[in-house]
C-alpha cells in the first residue's frame, strides 16, 4: 500500500500517522531540516572576512568549518578548486553542530591567496550551504643581488652600488654592512608591484677597507630569520702610504760629521709600488759611491756625513694610483763653527778715527754660544776686542775705530758652540779706506734698435761701499749718466736706431772715484723698415736712352764739378755756423725762453735706477766731482741741441724701471773723440 502525504511542518514539529486497517502500524515521520549557518574559524578565532589573517611562509594553518542546526546534522566538507580535500565531520548533537577541520602543516608560496570552500549539507535534494575563505601570507625574499663589478675600487672615489631583492611580501627591507658594521647611507625604492626592492649605497672606500666584506642583507621583518645576503670581498686600490725612519740605533739629535747614517722607507700600497725615490730638500738623490750616497730601493745610506749632508730627507713612492711622499726627516749634522762662504777673508777699509762695523758670520750646528774678537798688528801680539762686540740675529758685530797707523792690521773672529771652538778664524784685514778700482770685463747684451745692456764685473771697492756710474756719449756730447747700486749693470733705453755711442764707466765710494774704464763702443741695430727704405732708394737699371759716346762723358764731368762745388760750400757754411754757436757756456739760471728751447732733443732723458744714499755719500756723484757738473743745465733734465729735425729722438718711456734723474757730466774738451777726463780729488 502506497501513501503520498504532503504536509508543511515547522522545525520543531513531528507528525505521527496511524493506519486503522488491520494489522495496525504506527509510523513516526521526522521532517528534514537544512543547516541554518556555516562559519570558518582559525587559530585566532572567527574569520570575519573572506580573507584570513596573514600567515608567514612556512607556518602551519588550521581552519575549522562549523555547521549549525539542521535535521539531521549536516555533513561538512572542504574543497579547493572544485576538488574535495576532506569530508571528515564531527557531530555534536547536544549542541546541534557539526564541523570539519582542515590542517595545512606548512604553508608555501602556492598557498598565497588560494581560496578554500566549506560546504555543509544534510540532503541531496537541497543545495549545500557554502562559505569561502582566501589565505593571506607573508613571503620571504627569494633572492638578493649586488649589481656591478666588485673587482676594484680606488680609495677616495665615490661609487654607487646597487642591491636588488625579489619575492618578498610585503617588500623587503635592505640594509648595508661593512665588516659587520651597519652603514646608514643607502636609499631605497620599490617596483610598482612591490615584488622588487632596490637600494643604492653611496660608497667611499678607504685604504683600510681593503680585504673587508661589504654585504647587502634583505629580509621580511614579519618573518623571523628570513634574512638573506650577498657579500663582496673589497679590493681597494690606493696610493702608497709612506713613512721613513732613521736607522736602528741612530740618535737623530746627536749626529756628528764623519758618522754613517741610513734611513729606511716603510711602504703600504695596493698595487705594489713600481718606483721608490729618496729626496733631499725636494731633489731626488742618485747613488754616488764617491760622494758616499748609496740608494738601495727602500734604504738610503749616507757614508761619512758632513755639514753639507744636512737637510730635509723624504721617501717618495709611486704606483698606479699615484705618488706619495713621506713626512720629511730633518737631518742636522752637528759641526763646529766655520766661516760662511765668502766671509773667511775680507778686506775692510777704515778711515782714521772713524768707526767701522765688522760682521762675523759663521755656520754651525748647533748655533754659536760665544764669540771672541782679537786684533793683530804684529806677529805674536794680539788684543782682545770681544767687549766691543754685540750679537744680533746670530751675527757678531764688532765696532772698531783705528786711531793711528798701528791700528791697521788683522781682526780675527772665533766662535764656539756645543761641539767646540772654531778651528780656523774669520780674518778681516783692516786697511786705510781708499778709492775703488774701476769695473772690469765689460760687455754688451740685449742689443736692440733703441736700447742696450752693459754688464761689468766689480773691482776692489777700496774697503768701502761702492756705487757705479756710466756716462754715455754721442760723438763729443755727453748725453746721460746712469747709476747702479749693487753691481755695474746698466740698461740704456731711448737710443737712436743704427747709431754709434760710447760709454765710460767708473765706480766711486765716500773716498772718491775710480779711474774710467776704456771707452765702450755701442752700436744700436737698424730700426725695422730701415733696410727696406734704403733698398727702395737704391738706383735700378734704367732703360737705355739716346745719350752715349762723348756727350755722356761731358755731362758726367759737369755734374761731378757741380756736386764738388756744392759740397765745399756746405762744409764752409757748417764750419762758420759751428764756430758761432759753440762758445755758449753758461746761460742764465732759470727757465729758458720759449724761443731758446729746442723743439726736439737729440736723446730723450734716460731713466736710472733709484739709489739709496749712505750717510757718507748723500750725493749721486761724490762732492769732489761737483765741479764737473754743468750748472747751466736745470736739474733732473737732459737736453741737447739737435743737429737736424730728422735726427731728433722720439720719446720712449721705459715703464718697468723705477728710476730717478741724475745730473749729467758736461764735456770740457770738444776737440777730441774720447770721453772727457774726470779730475781726481785728493784724500
Amino acid at each position: 500500500m502506497l501513501f503520498f502525504l504532503e504536509w508543511k511542518l515547522h522545525a520543531n514539529e513531528t507528525l505521527f500517522f496511524y493506519c486503522v486497517d488491520e494489522p495496525t502500524q504506527n509510523i513516526q515521520v521526522f521532517p528534514l531540516m537544512p543547516p541554518t549557518n556555516v562559519q570558518i574559524s582559525d587559530s585566532n578565532g572567527l574569520v570575519k572576512k573572506d580573507v584570513t589573517e596573514a600567515y608567514a611562509e612556512g607556518a602551519s594553518l588550521t581552519l575549522v568549518c562549523t555547521a549549525t542546526g539542521g535535521k539531521p546534522l549536516a555533513r561538512v566538507s572542504w574543497w579547493r578548486n572544485q576538488t574535495r580535500i576532506t569530508d571528515e565531520t564531527q557531530y555534536f548533537p547536544d549542541r546541534a553542530k557539526s564541523q570539519s577541520i582542515l590542517k595545512i602543516e606548512k604553508l608555501t608560496r602556492s598557498h598565497l591567496l588560494s581560496v578554500y570552500s566549506c560546504e555543509a549539507n544534510n540532503s541531496n535534494k537541497q543545495p549545500p550551504l557554502v562559505v569561502r575563505v582566501a589565505i593571506d601570507m607573508y613571503l620571504r625574499p627569494l633572492e638578493v643581488v649586488l649589481v656591478g663589478n666588485s673587482a676594484r675600487f680606488s680609495a677616495g672615489k665615490m661609487y654607487n652600488i646597487t642591491c636588488e631583492s625579489r619575492g618578498s611580501r610585503p617588500p623587503a627591507s635592505i640594509t648595508w654592512w661593512k665588516d659587520g658594521r651597519r652603514l646608514e647611507n643607502g636609499t631605497v625604492a620599490f617596483s610598482e608591484d612591490g615584488n622588487v626592492t632596490r637600494s643604492v649605497l653611496q660608497f667611499l672606500p678607504e685604504a683600510s677597507d681593503h680585504g673587508l666584506t661589504l654585504a647587502c642583507r634583505s629580509s621580511n621583518q614579519r618573518i623571523p630569520f628570513s634574512e638573506i645576503q650577498r657579500t663582496w670581498m673589497l679590493k681597494v686600490l690606493y696610493p702608497p702610504k709612506v713613512n721613513m725612519t732613521l736607522g736602528h740605533g741612530l740618535d737623530g739629535g746627536n749626529i756628528h760629521e764623519g758618522a754613517d747614517v741610513y734611513f729606511e722607507c716603510h711602504l703600504i700600497a695596493n698595487p705594489w709600488v713600481h718606483r721608490v725615490w729618496w729626496l733631499r730638500d725636494g731633489e731626488r738623490l742618485l747613488s754616488n759611491s764617491t760622494a758616499g750616497v748609496i740608494v738601495s730601493n727602500q734604504t738610503l745610506v749616507l757614508q761619512g756625513v758632513s755639514r753639507s749632508s744636512s737637510g730635509q730627507y723624504a721617501c717618495e713612492a709611486t704606483n698606479e694610483e699615484g705618488t706619495s711622499i713621506s713626512p720629511a726627516f730633518h737631518l742636522r749634522v752637528k759641526f763646529e763653527p766655520v766661516c760662511k762662504d765668502g766671509a773667511a777673508r775680507k778686506i775692510v777699509g777704515a778711515a782714521k778715527d772713524e768707526p767701522v762695523h765688522v760682521e762675523c758670520k759663521v755656520d754651525s750646528e748647533p748655533a754659536p754660544i760665544e764669540y771672541r774678537w782679537s786684533f793683530n798688528s804684529t806677529p805674536g801680539i794680539s788684543r782682545d776686542l770681544s767687549k766691543h762686540s754685540t750679537e744680533e740675529g746670530g751675527i757678531s758685530i764688532l765696532t772698531y775705530i783705528p786711531h793711528e797707523a798701528a791700528d791697521y792690521g788683522t781682526l780675527q773672529c772665533y766662535s764656539r758652540n756645543d761641539i767646540g771652538w772654531q778651528r780656523i778664524s774669520c780674518a778681516y784685514h783692516v786697511v786705510p779706506a781708499g778709492k775703488p778700482d774701476p769695473p772690469q770685463n765689460c760687455g754688451l747684451t740685449n742689443i736692440t734698435h733703441h736700447s742696450v745692456v752693459v754688464s761689468c764685473q766689480k773691482g776692489f771697492d777700496g774697503g768701502l761701499k761702492q756705487k757705479f756710474l756710466l756716462v754715455l756719449f754721442s760723438g763729443e756730447l755727453s748725453v746721460a749718466n746712469i747709476s747702479a747700486l749693487s753691481s755695474p749693470e746698466f740698461y740704456i733705453p731711448n737710443l737712436e736706431p743704427a747709431q754709434e755711442y760710447y760709454a765710460s764707466i767708473y765706480s766711486f765710494n765716500s773716498k772718491g772715484s775710480s779711474k774710467n774704464t776704456q771707452p765702450i763702443i755701442l752700436r744700436t741695430l737698424p730700426a725695422p723698415g730701415l733696410k727696406e727704405l734704403r733698398r727702395s732708394t737704391e738706383p735700378t737699371d734704367s732703360p737705355k736712352t739716346g745719350i752715349s759716346g762723348p756727350w755722356l762723358y761731358i755731362l758726367l764731368a759737369a755734374g761731378s764739378t757741380f756736386i764738388v762745388a756744392a759740397a765745399i760750400g756746405l762744409i764752409v757754411f757748417v764750419i762758420r755756423r759751428f764756430k758761432v754757436e759753440t762758445p755758449v757756456r753758461h746761460p742764465p739760471v732759470g727757465r729758458p725762453k720759449p724761443e731758446e728751447t729746442p723743439s726736439h732733443s737729440l736723446v730723450e732723458p734716460i731713466l736710472t735706477d733709484t739709489i739709496q744714499e749712505d750717510d757718507n755719500n748723500p750725493d749721486l756723484i761724490p762732492p769732489t766731482y761737483e765741479s764737473l757738473i754743468d750748472s747751466s743745465l736745470p736739474p733732473y733734465t737732459i737736453t741737447a741741441r739737435p743737429q737736424s729735425k730728422r735726427n731728433s729722438a722720439t720719446q720712449m718711456p721705459v715703464k718697468p724701471y723705477h728710476v730717478t734723474w741724475a745730473p749729467i757730466l758736461q764735456s770740457r774738451n770738444c776737440s777730441t773723440q774720447t770721453p772727457p777726463p774726470h779730475k781726481e780729488s785728493s784724500v
